[in-house]
This record gives structure tokens, sequence and C-alpha cells, in this order.
């Protein structure tokens, strides 16, 4: 009996990775600056309620540091692709440190998330509690 051949799955271009990669950080930046401008829309429609501000506050103010993460990691996925790029390299370095920027964006990306997750979260709960009878 002879052994299955191996599944041979074909290979993403650098291109299409980059592209992908860039989108998928330009649309985590989109979606919490469109959230944070929308609680901020609504925090204008509800009056009196000191505690739904503050948290709406904190929210928007979590979502606005997660799109700035989402920004600064663009930014270092940039900077990395033109080093690598002969035509577009800014300077002649030849220790360009690679691996720091990969782990400085995996972690800002990852902050990033978290940071929308947490804000969402507080943002939901605000937004339950503002009807509930106290």
């Amino acid at each position: 009996m002879e052994p299955a051949p191996q599944e041979q799955r074909p290979q993403v271009s650098l291109d299409t990775a980059v592209t992908l990669s860039f989108d998928y950080l330009k649309q985590l930046g989109t979606i919490a600056m469109t959230a944070a401008a929308g609680l901020i829309a609504l925090v204008q429609f509800v009056d009196g309620d000191k505690k739904f501000f503050y948290k709406i506050m904190v929210a928007t103010g979590l979502l606005f540091l997660s799109a700035l993460m989402a920004f600064f990691v663009q930014f270092s996925l940039m900077d990395r692709i033109r080093q690598s790029h002969e035509l577009l390299r800014k300077s002649e370095r030849a220790n360009y440190p690679h691996r720091e920027n990969k782990r400085f964006e995996r972690m800002l990306e990852g902050a990033a998330l978290w940071l929308l997750s947490i804000a969402m979260g507080i943002a939901l709960q605000a937004l339950t509690g503002v009807g509930a009878p106290r």
C-alpha cells in the first residue's frame, strides 16, 4: 500500500500577504473609530445619567487607543516592507531589526484587539444599563 501523497497548498504571494495584513489593520482601525463616533453621538441623547456618560467615554477612549495602535502597526508593517525593497529603502542599514519589529507589531495588534473587545463590552454594559430600573 502506497502512502497518501501530501496535499500541496498553494503559497500566498508576499504582495497578497502584505495587502491582506494592511487591509485587516485598516479595517480594525475603521471599526474602532466608527464605533467611537457612534458612542459619542449616542451620549448626546441620554440626559442626566453620569454613570452612562463615564462608561461611554471610557469605551470611546479605549476605541481610540485601539485605532491608534492599529495605525502604528500599519506604519511599522509598511516600514518593514520598504526596508526589504531595494527601491523603497530609506537608508542602507544592513542590520534592520525585522524580528523586533514583528514582535512589536504582534504585541500592538493584540493590544488593539483586546482594547476593541473591552471597549465594546463596556459600551454594551452601559447600553443595557441605561433603561434598567434602579
